[in-house]
């Protein structure tokens, strides 16, 4: 547990600067996060042909990079064109290496791609948005990681998925929720996050508290499917990035869906 703390705070140190910075160097820091989540899922897969990782690599780009930090050439190129290809390309290379190779294969490296890179975009989004707004989204997800594993621990009787995750419990989601929700509005007593008045915004923290609950049990479901107990080891205590920030990709797409509504 001590080392988990410590890698923890080391690798939040490390996330920070480029955080508060935003911008095209936040925007890149998310891509290279998301090329090792995409070469982690892809391990886990066990998907070997170097081939794969290449066209994920660029299919993940165009998914991820916002338009405004695209490079110059690439400037008022139609970005799903450039995933497309790289499904396109995918489902080609099945025909050529079906034995290394099948379309079941080619589906995970085409909804990880989509999964990932839509998720690190939003948060890029996000951020985007104002830093304050940013830490008001990082804190409902990860302030629930904690209080749900702190009420779960020693009240948690109610299996929440006994068959993808043995540990987490109905009472621990729900005080996830509720820490997430106090920890959110005291911050929002200092902090001006701006999408919405006070009810509002406990609406959007309890739905972002969820879906970050059910990324996580949904990283857990692949990871027992896999039958590998971490998505990597890059951060010591933590396993790999998708151990990580499973339940931030989660909830980033319902905030991204929260901040179209409001543009309605």
């Amino acid at each position: 547990m001590k080392e988990r703390w410590i890698y923890g705070f080391i690798a939040l140190f490390v996330f920070l600067p480029f955080a508060i910075i935003g911008g095209v160097w936040f925007s890149y820091f998310l891509l290279i996060l998301g090329l090792v989540g995409l070469y982690e899922l892809l391990s886990m897969a066990n998907i070997t042909e170097k081939f794969p990782y290449l066209m994920g690599g660029i299919a993940l780009f165009a998914q991820l990079v916002p338009n405004q930090y695209l490079p110059e050439f690439l400037a008022g190129f139609e970005t799903s064109n450039i995933y497309f290809f790289s499904a396109v390309a995918l489902l080609i290379f099945t025909v050529f290496k079906p034995h290394k190779f099948d379309f079941t294969q080619a589906s995970i490296v085409i909804l990880a791609t989509m999964y990932i890179g839509r998720g690190f975009n939003l948060i890029a989004e996000i951020r985007g948005i104002g830093f304050p707004t940013l830490v008001y989204f990082l804190m409902a997800v990860w302030v629930t990681d904690i209080f749900a594993l702190l009420v779960g621990s020693r009240i948690g009787k109610t299996k929440l998925a006994p068959q993808v995750s043995p540990n987490k419990t109905v009472e621990g989601m729900l005080g996830g929720v509720v820490g997430a929700v106090l920890t959110t509005s005291i911050y929002m007593l200092f902090f001006d996050v701006e999408l919405g008045g006070w009810i509002q915004m406990t609406i959007l923290t309890i739905i972002i508290s969820l879906t970050g609950q059910f990324g996580d049990l949904v990283e857990s479901a692949y990871k027992r499917h896999f039958d590998v107990k971490d998505s990597g080891t890059l951060i010591p205590g933590h396993g790999g990035i998708l151990d990580r920030l499973d339940s931030t990709l989660f909830a980033s797409l319902v905030f991204g869906i929260w901040l179209n509504l409001l543009t309605i």
